[in-house]
């Protein structure tokens, strides 16, 4: 198997210029399509941070849940979308689909995401049915997307594709449980909750996380992918886990379950494997990104050891209840998900804003800086993790000041590339 071509990213002097080329009449530049993505994916993000504030002031469970819907699925999700589109343009080659068809994307995701945000907490079943079904209808358009550019690329890289159609089958089917659950169907097997999660969470945006570091990663460190006949039991094992996590939850199979753990510790031991020797080559200093995706994936294997030892230990709903819950939210959402997607921001951003302004070079690492905001990052999220443990209580204050502080320097960084990079296009470039 052969390794894709890169994204466009930095050269080894951080100068590399983006080459135009000509695109095809009704197709927007590579970088337009990512730039329309991101600009939506990071205003729900900004919603879900007001929510979360609110939610802090008052306590309410829906708005928790709200903070959360708009960050995973309308914040999140709709940056996999662009993300995914723009990268499987750049393995094949391609141009990127018609603009018809990234605008139907973006108008079912975001009209459907905001139907199910007043749906649920108002409790009106129709809204949240419609909401799922443009969702559903999304999720279609991006399939359609994917199959148009690989039509339409004289070459044949299938990895480019695998991840993100799996991941996209994910979502459909964990959308379809939490329609159910919405309308208030009747389960008496098991916990449709946990295969919902498991689903929306390690199948949609672990899979195109998982997926997309095979390039991604090795593109960023200026490396190659070291052992990419790896690529093919990690795929297969990831979503076998995704699947039994699912059947297990579902029908209170403890056995079932812990094989699901089992089996995505080990294709994120794989991944590890690739990246680590990705590390090992890279050339020296380490940008900020490659840090925090490298670091992101440390608490990955973490939770998922952890999940596994509170199957083994307190059962089916051991990882989905009480302080393990709570431990494995830290780990996987923030020190997983939130690091993942903080670290590849900062570079597609990064990148985004050079497009605008060709004579803009790419930014130096800042090895002090840029270590100490890892190291910062990675204790927040380890003492936030201990701090929801009955025995580390006093944690708590100490941990959430830390996990505060490094937000805040991550964000203004984000913030002041976002500015730059998703307005009005001064210049053309891909």
């Amino acid at each position: 198997m052969s390794v894709h071509p890169a994204p466009p990213g930095p050269g080894a002097n951080g100068r590399r210029r983006c080459r135009q080329r000509p695109i095809a009449a009704g197709s927007p530049r590579p970088s337009e399509l990512l730039r329309l993505f991101f600009l939506t994916g990071l205003l729900f993000i900004a919603a879900s941070a007001l929510a979360g504030i609110a939610d802090a002031a008052a306590g309410t469970n829906w708005l928790h849940w709200l903070a959360l819907h708009l960050l995973l699925l309308g914040g999140i999700s709709q940056l996999v979308l662009g993300a995914g589109q723009f990268f499987v343009c750049a393995f094949l080659a391609t141009d990127p689909p018609p603009r018809q068809l990234i605008a139907a994307q973006l108008a079912t995701w975001n009209v459907g995401t905001v139907l199910v945000a007043v749906g649920v907490p108002t409790g009106v079943s129709v809204l949240v049915e419609a909401g799922g079904g443009l969702i559903a209808a999304g999720l279609v358009l991006f399939a359609v997307a994917l199959r148009w550019m690989e039509r339409h690329s004289l070459q044949h890289a299938p990895w480019a594709l695998r991840w993100y159609q799996a991941s996209a089958a994910c979502l459909g089917l964990g959308a379809l449980i939490g329609v159910l659950m919405a309308r208030g169907t009747s389960w008496s097997h098991g916990d449709l909750l946990g295969a919902h999660l498991a689903l929306n969470l390690a199948g949609w945006l672990g899979t195109a996380i998982i997926g997309t570091l095979h390039t991604f990663f090795p593109s960023l460190t200026q490396t190659q992918l070291r052992f990419p006949r790896l690529q093919r039991p990690t795929y297969i094992l990831w979503l076998l886990g995704v699947i039994e996590l699912a059947i297990g939850a579902a029908f209170t199979s403890r056995a079932v379950l812990a094989a699901g753990w089992t089996e995505l510790l080990t294709a994120a031991a794989l991944l590890c494997a690739n990246l680590l020797a990705s590390l090992r080559i890279a050339p020296r200093p380490l940008v900020l990104p490659a840090r925090l995706l490298a670091l992101a994936q440390t608490f990955l294997l973490a939770g998922l050891a952890i999940a596994l030892a509170a199957t083994m230990r307190a059962g089916v709903n051991g990882p989905f209840t009480g302080t393990w819950r709570q431990v494995l939210a830290v780990l996987l959402l923030a020190g997983w998900i939130g690091l993942t997607v903080t670290g590849a921001l900062l570079h597609l951003l990064t990148i985004l804003a050079r497009i605008r302004r060709f004579t803009l070079a790419m930014p130096r690492p800042q090895p002090t800086l840029d270590r100490l905001i890892t190291t910062g990052a990675a204790s927040a999220v380890i003492l936030l993790a201990l701090s929801k443990t009955a025995a580390m209580t006093l944690l708590r204050l100490p941990s959430s000041v830390l996990t505060l502080t490094v937000v805040a320097l991550l964000s203004m960084r984000l913030i002041g590339l976002a500015a730059r990079a998703l307005g009005p296009q001064r210049t053309a470039g891909r």
